[in-house]
C-alpha cells in the first residue's frame, strides 16, 4: 500500500465516537465558562495590552499584532456591564469586526468543546450569548456582541 493510499484510508475511516469534533472554545470571563464558536474566532493570542486613558469601561485598550494595532474590548463588561479585576495575564480573541478585526479579553481560554446546534433560549438577557447547552454552558457570539455595543464604539462596518 502506498503512502498516499494509506492516507486515504485513513481520511475516510470514520470518527472516532469516543471523541467527537470540536467546534467551540471553552473560555472564562468573569468567573463563569462560556463557549465560543471557533467559525468567530481568527486566532487566540496571549494579552500584552497597552492601556488606553480615559476610554470606557468596555476599552482594555491596544495590543500590536505583526505590527498592526488592535483594538481590544473586555469581555467581561460587555456580557456582564460591570467592570472586574482586569484579568492576569488573559488571553484575546481575535475575531471579525465589520471589514477588520477586534479583540475581546478573557480571563482563559482551557479547552476545545463539542457545542451541540439545539441551543434553549438563554434565561437572562445577554446580546452576546446566542443560548444555553443541555448542560447550562452559555454559547456566545462574538459578532453580535460586538454590535450590541452603542453606536460610536462599534467596530467600523
Amino acid at each position: 500500500m502506498t503512502r498516499l493510499e494509506r492516507r486515504a484510508a485513513r481520511l475516510a475511516a470514520p470518527l472516532d465516537a469516543q471523541r467527537p469534533p470540536v467546534n467551540a472554545l471553552l473560555l472564562r470571563v468573569a468567573g463563569e465558562e462560556y463557549a465560543a464558536p471557533l467559525a468567530q474566532l481568527l486566532e487566540i493570542l496571549p494579552a500584552n495590552l497597552t492601556a488606553l486613558p480615559r476610554t470606557a469601561p468596555h476599552v482594555a485598550g491596544l495590543q500590536v499584532v505583526r505590527g498592526e494595532l488592535l483594538g481590544v474590548l473586555r469581555a467581561d463588561v460587555l456580557l456582564t456591564g460591570r467592570a472586574h479585576p482586569p484579568p492576569r495575564p488573559g488571553r484575546v480573541l481575535v475575531t471579525a469586526a465589520g471589514a477588520g478585526t477586534c479583540g475581546l479579553l478573557v480571563d482563559d481560554a482551557t479547552d476545545l468543546v463539542w457545542v451541540d446546534d439545539q441551543l434553549q433560549p438563554a434565561p437572562f438577557h445577554s446580546p452576546g450569548v446566542s443560548g444555553l447547552t443541555a448542560a447550562g454552558l452559555a454559547v456566545l457570539d462574538l459578532h453580535r456582541l460586538l454590535h450590541a455595543l452603542p453606536a460610536p464604539w462599534r467596530p467600523a462596518p
